[in-house]
């Protein structure tokens, strides 16, 4: 089964909300993570809205960026935001025994990354200008 899912947002959400972006810190460190290549990684937090059992609900989700600059430099602030190459993982659940000696589950958590957070307004519509 795939761990990786990729995200048609369109028809997932009815709405996504740039909220904030900060620096993806190493574990147990105050150093900014990144890639084997140097680029730096980022945690973008929106808030997602979608239908369920003809509700409106809202969820903030943590998604990991990786990029040279602070997405939040080119969104300013709160707005709607397309997430470009969106895709969800799933990490896989695992019996693990701790230093007591207590074995515990761990994983079996979602996580989301996207290539880039881009503003709505930036987005291209595919429509001609009537000067065009």
């Amino acid at each position: 089964m795939p761990a990786i899912f990729h995200v048609d947002q369109a028809a997932t959400f009815s709405m996504v909300m740039f909220l904030s972006s900060a620096p993806k810190m190493q574990f147990g460190t105050q150093q900014q993570d990144t890639t084997k290549d140097g680029t730096p990684k980022w945690e973008v937090q929106v808030v997602a809205s979608f239908q369920q059992f003809g509700r409106v609900e809202n969820e903030v989700l943590k998604i990991g960026v990786q990029s040279h600059t602070d997405p939040a430099k080119s969104l300013g602030g709160p707005q709607p935001v397309e997430l470009v190459g969106f895709r969800v993982g799933v990490s896989p659940a695992e019996k693990r025994t701790d230093k007591n000696g207590n074995e515990r589950i761990t994983g079996g958590t979602a996580w989301y990354q996207a290539d880039e957070i881009r503003a709505l307004s930036a987005v291209p519509t595919g429509r001609k200008s009537a000067e065009g």
